[in-house]
């Protein structure tokens, strides 16, 4: 009991000593993030009001590692995110390890993308699609037409 604490307590510490801000410089790619990660780059989850921190919109995917149809998303993510050329930032989270995030956004079916506008709430996406079905929905929620 004693050892998964300090396990936990340390890699609770490596996620804060992490520097994110590394993350968004890299375009065309789709970055794992935890929870800690998402309060630094893309806003305060547990905050009352939404304030997005980062420069572009982000499209969160969380998943799972067992998730097959979260495997089949992975390589469209990476499609959709040299798509927008760096216009839009793409991460993933694993609910596994993260479940405080995922149960803030109430995320119960996998794969699950969180979509974040620069102003205006987040838009939620749930299921597998085919990778136009993901953008037509990516520039709806931030007002592309």
């Amino acid at each position: 009991m004693c050892l998964a604490l300090v396990a936990m307590a340390a890699s609770a510490q490596a996620s804060r000593d992490y520097d994110y801000s590394q993350l968004v410089d890299t375009v065309y790619t789709v970055h794992s993030i935890d929870q800690a990660g998402f309060k630094d780059v893309i806003a305060d989850w547990n905050a009352r009001d939404w304030v997005m921190k980062s420069e572009r919109p982000v499209v969160v995917d969380f998943y799972a590692d067992w998730c097959r149809p979260c495997r089949r998303l992975e390589p469209i993510l990476r499609d959709i995110a040299h798509h927008y050329q760096g216009s839009v930032d793409f991460y993933r989270i694993n609910v596994e390890k993260n479940p405080e995030i995922a149960a803030v956004f109430q995320v119960r079916s996998i794969p699950y993308l969180l979509i974040c506008p620069m102003q205006g709430e987040p838009k939620e996406v749930i299921g597998l699609y085919p990778e136009q079905e993901y953008i037509r929905v990516i520039n709806l929620a931030l007002g592309r037409h």
